[in-house]
């Protein structure tokens, strides 16, 4: 999904998206630190999900759409297509299909293996703008998975913070756009930013709110991260992965405060956690819904990466059931789920940084 084009106006964004107030100004120092320390975090991202550790999912693409009428819209010159992985270590599909299981409550269900499932890679088939219009799919997001009432009223800031989340997935897929444009139509690229984040109430904010969230959930999972062999991968990788959780941006408290206060919201008597994981859920499976692969593919991940970040930060509360619940389990992330985490993150480190450069941009054009 993370290629999709979103036509029209603001009106592609329907719905609340909770707008922290003035007395949260915690939020406008935490986009100074990311802007301030973003850049030192990026090479070591961007090192990271290069590896097969995190360049590597099986998915099924195949799968059909079950929440809106759909019908095939394939792009011009087979632009959406995507080759399967040729070359998967033994290792990692192994490892992928002895975690494969189903819970109930989980906060995302990955495609499980199967006939129809194939080993895809991130970076030999990477986000771009194919020219696939993903507005219906995004208005279904806008206006059925993310909260539509009470989303203003006291005592419901999780509402607010999940939609912002939302949001902020969408203004990333809007940067990946935005940067395959810049390659070869400046001039336009620039009109893009204005339309799909400049001009959008809240949606660079969101950007942010939603890069702060993963990367709390990169520092959540430190102790798994600095530690892990990485199926063999280790010695290679570790010194780029132990760069990043000990870094001043991951570990920093202004950013460290957007999981604080998710977590208080979810504390408060109104907050139903299981509605989180039921919407989460949801929002990954809608992915099924997006006519092309590539962006298919990227939207898939990116989504598992975002219910990666919630799981190590909230746990499973709200289960229903009397001692159910788990608090937050770093150990309980799945190998694809520990990819998706990092790769999401840098996803959302270069959409930040693409932002930076396109203020300058704009304002140098004004």
């Amino acid at each position: 999904m993370s290629t999709m084009t979103v036509d029209g106006s603001s009106s592609e964004r329907p719905g609340t998206y909770g707008a922290y107030g003035a007395g949260d100004d915690w939020l406008h120092g935490a986009i100074g630190v990311v802007r301030a320390q973003n850049a030192e975090v990026r090479p070591h991202l961007e090192d990271l999900r290069a590896r097969r550790f995190f360049r590597l999912y099986a998915a099924d693409l195949l799968a059909g759409c079950s929440y809106m009428p759909s019908e095939e819209e394939p792009c011009e010159l087979g632009e959406c297509e995507v080759d399967a992985a040729e070359d998967v270590p033994p290792v990692l599909s192994e490892r992928d299909e002895s975690e494969a299981d189903f819970e109930l409550d989980s906060w995302a269900r990955w495609d499980q293996p199967s006939d129809f499932t194939e080993y895809y890679d991130l970076v030999e088939n990477p986000e771009g703008n194919t020219g696939y219009d993903g507005s219906p799919v995004w208005r279904f997001i806008h206006t059925k998975i993310s909260f539509q009432k009470g989303v203003d009223t006291a005592g419901n800031e999780w509402k607010s913070d999940f939609n912002r989340a939302v949001s902020g997935l969408h203004s990333s897929v809007a940067c990946n756009i935005i940067a395959d444009l810049e390659q070869s139509e400046p001039e336009k690229a620039l009109a893009e930013y204005r339309r799909r984040l400049r001009d959008e109430p809240e949606a660079i904010a969101n950007l942010y709110f939603t890069f702060m969230l993963t990367l709390c959930g990169v520092s959540a999972t430190r102790d798994r991260l600095d530690k892990c062999s990485y199926l063999g991968e280790g010695p290679e990788l570790l010194p780029a992965m132990q760069a990043l959780t000990s870094s001043s941006l991951v570990n920093d408290p202004l950013v460290q405060q957007a999981a604080a206060n998710m977590r208080e919201h979810l504390n408060g008597p109104m907050a139903s956690a299981w509605k989180l994981r039921m919407r989460t859920r949801d929002l990954l499976r809608v992915m099924n819904c997006v006519q092309c692969n590539q962006c298919r593919l990227h939207g898939k991940v990116s989504v598992l990466g975002l219910a990666a970040s919630l799981q190590v930060l909230l746990g499973l509360q709200g289960r229903g059931e009397e001692g159910c619940n788990r608090p937050p389990d770093p150990t309980s992330l799945h190998r694809v789920e520990v990819a998706a985490l990092v790769t999401f993150c840098a996803k959302l480190s270069a959409a930040c940084e693409l932002v930076e450069r396109f203020e300058k941009l704009d304002a140098e054009a004004a």
